[in-house]
C-alpha cells in the first residue's frame, strides 16, 4: 500500500507540471487597458495577494486570473476568501471581457457596490457573498445584460431593490439574502420603466430571505413559471398571500414564514403539482409564524409535497388537515402546531410510510390516538402536547418512536397508566447540536499542531478547508441522526467538481447545529490526500463549487447556502518552503538504512526472477514461440492467472459472485486473497470460445491499450479448456443499469450524465487515433460503458474489436454489432470504419437523453428523436426527455440533442469523428472537461509547450442555425481543419479554464 499514495503524489505533480504548460506565458503583454487596471487592483488588494508580482496579469500568472490568449484581455477573476482588505475600486468596471467576478468571502472588503461594475457588458456571473459590503443595490447593475447569477447574500447593503434590475433577462440566480434591505418589491405594474422582479422570463431563484423588505407579496411574481425557490421568510410583508402564485408550475421551496402575512392559504397552490415528472411539484410549504386566516384549504393534487408548517396563525377552528393522507408517500414532517385544530388525528397518520416527524402541540385534538403495530418506518418524533386526547391505543409489539403526550387527558389520573410514563414524561427538548461520533470514538492520535486536525478515516494528521453550510429550510425531525449526515457526505462527494478532485474519506462532516431561526449550520472538511494542505488548484475548485452552487443536494438538506470557506492551513502555507517535514525524516532513516535497503532489493529481484521463471514453464503460451501461428503474446502489464487462483478469488465462481451475464458467459465478481484487491473476471461459456490463437490476439489487443476512460486488462486464465478475462472492477456497473435498471434508483443527473458522455467518447476516441494500430470497438452501447466508483465512465468488453481494416478485407468481415446500436450503413454494406463506433455513440447520447432503450415499443430512439426534430425542433424533442432531468437548461439540451443528431445521420461521411465529438462534448460542459478524469486526451492536452492557445470545436455545431441533416454543415464537419481554430482563453493562476466561443 505504500507505493499507492506514491503514485497519486506523481500523478497530482504531473497533472501541477501540464497546467504549468498551459499557464505559460506568451511573449505578448495584457492588453494595455487591463493592465493598467488590474495594477490598480495590485496596489488596493496586493498587500495580500502577494502572488501577484509583475506588472503583466496573465503573462506573469496572477492568482486567480483568466485571459483571452488572442486578446490578452481578463475574462475570468475568482478571488474567494483571499483576506482582501479594503473596498472594490471603481476601476474593475474598466475590464471590457470580463464575464465571471467572484470576490465571495472576503469579509473585510468593505464600502459600497460600484457603480462602474454596470459598464462590464460581457459580465455573467456577480458574487460577492458574505463580504462586508454596505450601501446600495446600484442601479446600474441593469445594464449587464449578459448576467445569469448575481449573489449579493451575507453583506450589509441597505435600501430597495432597483427596479433597473428587471432588465436582466437573462437572470437565473438571484440571492440578496441576510442583508439589511428594505422597502417593497419592484415589478413591472409600479415603475415607468416597466421593469421589476417579474420581467426575469427564466429566473429560477429568488433568496430574499431576512430582509426588512415591507408591503405585499406582488402578484405578479406569479408569471415566473420556471421559478424553482421562492425564498421570502423573515421580512416585514403584509398582505395576503397572492393567488397567481399557484402558476409557478415549477415551484419546488415556498418560504413565507415569520412575516405578517393574513387572509386565507390560497386554494391555487393545488395546481403545483408534478404529474408523474421527477422533480417537480412542491416540495415544501412554510407559511408558519403570520396571521393567517380562514382554514388550511384542501391541498390533495400536490403528490410532490414533503414538508409543511402551519403553525403559528390564526386559522378558524378546524379538523387536522387529512387531505395530508393523499401525500403519504412523500410527507416527511408535518408541523400544525398552535393552528386551532379540533377532533381526532386520522387513524392511520402514524403509519404513513415517508413520515419522520409529526408535530402537533398546543391544539385542542381530541378522541383516541390509535399507535398501530405497523408505525412508519422512518418515524422518529410524535409531538402531541397539550391537546385533549383522552384514550390510547397501541400495539403491545409496537416500536415506539419518541412520542410525547404530555398535557392530554391520557396524561392524567387513570390514564397515565394506560399511557406509562414513557409516553407522558417530561418532554425532552430536541437535540440542537450534533458532534460526528467518529470524534469521541476514533484511536486516531492527537495532532501536536492545533491547526492539524485528525482525518478520522485516515488517521492522518492534516489541516483541512472547512466549508460551513447553513441549511435555510432542514425537513428532518432531528440532527441527531449519523446517518444523516453520511447522506450528506455521499452527496458532497458525488456532486458537481468535487468527485474528481477528493476521495470519499477525505470528506468528513464534522457537526451540525440549529440557530435561532431554526436553520441548520454544518461544517464539513476537506483533507488533503497528500501532505498538510490542500493544493491550490484544488481549493480553488471546491470554493467554485460552492460559491457558485454547484454541489447539489437532496431533501433534507435544500435549499443550502454557504456561511464561511476556511483554510485551516492558509496561515503557513504560504511562508513554507522546502521539504516537508515527513520527507525530511524519511531521507534522514534512509540514508541510515541504505545498504540494509539495497541488500534487501536484490534478494527480493532474485526471488522475483526465480518466481518468474517457474511461472513462465507453466504458462500455456509458452509454447506458441514454436508454433507456426507466431510468437507467445507480447503482453504489456497484464497478469496471468492460474485456473485455481480465479476459483478461489470467485468463491468457486458461486452465483451470488455474478455481476451480469451476456452471450459471451457470466462476468463474477473476484476477490484476490491477501491484496484483497477486487476484479472482475469474464468466464466463457461452451460455444463463444474463441480458438488459441484469436484469444490470444484479444489478450495482445486489450493489453496494448491503456486509457483513464477504457476499462484495464489486469489478466487472463487460458487452462483447463478455460478463457477467462480479468478486470478492473468497476463497483458502480453500467450506464444500463443506472438510467433504467438495478442501480437507477439514485437517478444520474444531467451533470452527471454529459461526464459520462465525455468520458465514453475520450476512450473511443483513443482507441481510433492514439491506439497503435488504431482499433474500433464495433460494440459500443449503454451496457459496455461501465462506471467506476466516483461514477467516471469507461468504454469496456472488446470481445468484437477489430483493428481498423485494410480496404482489401475490409468487405470480408462478417457484420457483428448488437441491434438498435448497429450502424445502418455497415449493417447494408458490411463496409466498417471508425463511424461505425460514432453512429452507435449517438445512439448511446439519445438514451441518455430519454433514459429508454434503443428500441421501445417497435420504434428505434434515432426515428423518433429526428421525426419530432424535423417537425419542432428541441421542443418536440423535449418530449421524450427523460422526466428526471426536467428543468434542465434547454439550450444545453439543444446543442446535445445536435451532437446526438450528427453522430447518427445515415452515412459515414456525415457523421463526426470521435475527436470532434469529443471537443463539441468538451465545449459543452466548460472548465469540467479540462480537469476530470481521462483529460489526457483532451484539448488542453494538446497545447504545445511553444503555444498555450488552444484549438477550440468548430464553431459552427453550436450555432443557432445548425442542422443536423444540413449538407453543408456535414461537409464543414467532416472535412474542416480544427487546427485552423483557436480558443479565446489563456488562463493563469488557481482557476481552471472555462472555453469562450470564438468571435
Amino acid at each position: 500500500m505504500a507505493g499507492r499514495p506514491m503514485k497519486i503524489w506523481f500523478k497530482r505533480i504531473s497533472a501541477l507540471l501540464c497546467l504549468s504548460l498551459v499557464w505559460a506565458p506568451s511573449a505578448a503583454v495584457t492588453d494595455p487597458n487591463d493592465a493598467r487596471v488590474m495594477v490598480k487592483l495590485q496596489q488596493t488588494w496586493g498587500s495580500v495577494l502577494t502572488t501577484w508580482t509583475g506588472n503583466d496579469p496573465c503573462g506573469d500568472k496572477w492568482v486567480g486570473t483568466l485571459c483571452d490568449a488572442n486578446t490578452n484581455q481578463v475574462i475570468y477573476m475568482t478571488l474567494i476568501n483571499l483576506g482582501l482588505e479594503g473596498e472594490i475600486p471603481p476601476e474593475i468596471g474598466s475590464l471590457p471581457a470580463l464575464s465571471n467576478l467572484d470576490l465571495s468571502f472576503n469579509d473585510k472588503l468593505k464600502g459600497s457596490i460600484p457603480s462602474e461594475l454596470g459598464n462590464l457588458q460581457n459580465l455573467k456571473l456577480l458574487s460577492l457573498q458574505q463580504c462586508s459590503l454596505t450601501g446600495f443595490i446600484p442601479a446600474s447593475l441593469g445594464q449587464l445584460v449578459n448576467l445569469t447569477y448575481l449573489a449579493l447574500n451575507g453583506n450589509k447593503l441597505t435600501g430597495p431593490i432597483p427596479s433597473a434590475l428587471g432588465a436582466l433577462s437573462k437572470l437565473k440566480w438571484f440571492d440578496v439574502a441576510y442583508n439589511r434591505l428594505s422597502g417593497s418589491l419592484p415589478v413591472s405594474s409600479n415603475n415607468a420603466a416597466k421593469l421589476g422582479l417579474d420581467t426575469w422570463p427564466v429566473i429560477q431563484h429568488y433568496h430574499l430571505n431576512n430582509n426588512e423588505f415591507s408591503g405585499s407579496i406582488p402578484p405578479e411574481l406569479g408569471g415566473a413559471t420556471e421559478c424553482l425557490h421562492l425564498l421570502l421568510e423573515y421580512n416585514q410583508f403584509t398582505g395576503t398571500i397572492p393567488d397567481t402564485l399557484g402558476n409557478m408550475k415549477s415551484l419546488q421551496i415556498l418560504s413565507l414564514h415569520y412575516n405578517q402575512l393574513s387572509g386565507p392559504i390560497p386554494q391555487s397552490l393545488n395546481k403545483i403539482v408534478s404529474n408523474g415528472t421527477a422533480y417537480l411539484g412542491l416540495h415544501q410549504m412554510r407559511v408558519n409564524n403570520n396571521m393567517l386566516t380562514g382554514v388550511v384549504p384542501v391541498l390533495d393534487a400536490l403528490d410532490s409535497l414533503e414538508f409543511v408548517d402551519f403553525s403559528n396563525n390564526t386559522f378558524d377552528p378546524q379538523p387536522f388537515p387529512s387531505w395530508l393522507n393523499a401525500s403519504a408517500n412523500t410527507i416527511q414532517t408535518i408541523l400544525v402546531e398552535f393552528s386551532n385544530l379540533i377532533g381526532p388525528l386520522p387513524s392511520d397518520i402514524l403509519s404513513y410510510p415517508s413520515l419522520q416527524g409529526l408535530y402537533a402541540k398546543n391544539n385542542q385534538l381530541n378522541g383516541t390516538l390509535n399507535i398501530p403495530s405497523t408505525l412508519g418506518r422512518r418515524l422518529r418524533v410524535v409531538s402531541l402536547e397539550n391537546n385533549k386526547l383522552d384514550q390510547l391505543t397501541f400495539a403491545t409489539n409496537a416500536n415506539l418512536p419518541n412520542i410525547s403526550l404530555n398535557g392530554n387527558p391520557t396524561c392524567s389520573g387513570t390514564g397515565l397508566v394506560t399511557a406509562g410514563p414513557l409516553l407522558c414524561g417530561t418532554v425532552v427538548p430536541p437535540a440542537t447540536l450534533w458532534n460526528s461520533p467518529l470524534v469521541a470514538s476514533s484511536t486516531c492520535p492527537v495532532c501536536d499542531d492545533p491547526l492539524l486536525t485528525s482525518n478520522p478515516y485516515t488517521c492522518r494528521c492534516s489541516k483541512p478547508l472547512i466549508v460551513s453550510l447553513e441549511i435555510r429550510a432542514f425537513t428532518a425531525p432531528t440532527i441527531n441522526d449519523t446517518d444523516l449526515w453520511e447522506k450528506m457526505r455521499n452527496q458532497t462527494y458525488s456532486s458537481k467538481n468535487i468527485t474528481t478532485f477528493f476521495k470519499i474519506d477525505q470528506i468528513w462532516v464534522r457537526d451540525a447545529s440549529i440557530n435561532n431561526e431554526k436553520k441548520v449550520l454544518v461544517r464539513i472538511y476537506f483533507f488533503p490526500l497528500i501532505g498538510e494542505t490542500i493544493d491550490e488548484v484544488t481549493e480553488t475548485i471546491i470554493k467554485v463549487a460552492f460559491t457558485q452552487q454547484l454541489v447539489s443536494y437532496t431533501s433534507p438538506f435544500k435549499p443550502e447556502m454557504v456561511k464561511s470557506i476556511i483554510n485551516s492551513g492558509a496561515i503557513s502555507s504560504h511562508g513554507s518552503h522546502g521539504f516537508p517535514k515527513a520527507a525530511i525524516i524519511g531521507i534522514a532513516v534512509g540514508a541510515g538504512g541504505l545498504l540494509v535497503l539495497i541488500a534487501f532489493l536484490v534478494f527480493v529481484a532474485v526471488k522475483l526472477k526465480r518466481r518468474a521463471e517457474e511461472e513462465r514453464k507453466k504458462n500455456p503460451f509458452a509454447d506458441w514461440e514454436k508454433a507456426q501461428d507466431g510468437d507467445a503474446p507480447k503482453l504489456k502489464g497484464a497478469r496471468w492467472f492460474t485456473f485455481d487462483d480465479i476459483k478461489m478469488m470467485t468463491n468457486n465462481f458461486n452465483e451470488d459472485n455474478v455481476l451480469g451475464e451476456g452471450g459471451y458467459g457470466k462476468v463474477y465478481k473476484a476477490i484476490e486473497a491477501g491484496t484483497g484487491a477486487t476484479f472482475a473476471v469474464k468466464r466463457a461459456q461452451e460455444g463463444s470460445k474463441q480458438g488459441a490463437l484469436e484469444f490470444k490476439n484479444e489478450i495482445e489487443l486489450l493489453s496494448r491499450v491503456h486509457h483513464n476512460n477504457l476499462v484495464g486488462l489486469v489478466g487472463f486464465c487460458y487452462q483447463k479448456g478455460e478463457q477467462m478475462l480479468v478486470y478492473e472492477y468497476m463497483p458502480n456497473g453500467t450506464l444500463t443499469q443506472n438510467l433504467r435498471g438495478s442501480k437507477a434508483d439514485w437517478p444520474l443527473d444531467w451533470d452527471r450524465r454529459l461526464l459520462i458522455a465525455l468520458g465514453a467518447a475520450r476512450g473511443l476516441a483513443y482507441l481510433h487515433d492514439n491506439a497503435d494500430p488504431p482499433i474500433i470497438h464495433r460494440d459500443v452501447k449503454s451496457c459496455n460503458i461501465l462506471l467506476d466508483k466516483k461514477m467516471n465512465a469507461k468504454v469496456a468488453d472488446f470481445g468484437m474489436s477489430l483493428l481498423v481494416p485494410d480496404e482489401k478485407d475490409e468487405k470480408t468481415r462478417k457484420v457483428k454489432g448488437t441491434m438498435g446500436y448497429l450502424d445502418p450503413e455497415y449493417y447494408l454494406t458490411s463496409h466498417l470504419s471508425t463511424k461505425s463506433d460514432v453512429y452507435s455513440f449517438g445512439v448511446v447520447l439519445l438514451e441518455l437523453f430519454t433514459g429508454k432503450a434503443p428500441i421501445s415499443h417497435g420504434t428505434h430512439i434515432v426515428k423518433t428523436v429526428r421525426n419530432l426534430w424535423d417537425s419542432a425542433g428541441i421542443a418536440g424533442v423535449r418530449r421524450t426527455l427523460d422526466p428526471i432531468l426536467d428543468g434542465t437548461s434547454m439550450d444545453e439540451l439543444e446543442k446535445f440533442v445536435r451532437i446526438a443528431l450528427v453522430c447518427t445521420e445515415d452515412t459515414a461521411l456525415e457523421r463526426p469523428s470521435m475527436h470532434e465529438v469529443v471537443m463539441q462534448l468538451e465545449t459543452l460542459v466548460g472548465p469540467k472537461a479540462h480537469i476530470m478524469p481521462g483529460s489526457d486526451n483532451s484539448i488542453a492536452s494538446k497545447a504545445s509547450k511553444s503555444d498555450t492557445r488552444i484549438p477550440l470545436p468548430m464553431s459552427n455545431m453550436m450555432s443557432d442555425d445548425f442542422e443536423p441533416a444540413s449538407g453543408q454543415f456535414s461537409q464543414a464537419f467532416s472535412h474542416g481543419s480544427s487546427s485552423s481554430h483557436q480558443s479565446a482563453f489563456r488562463y493563469s493562476g488557481g482557476f481552471g479554464p472555462s472555453p469562450v466561443q470564438p468571435k
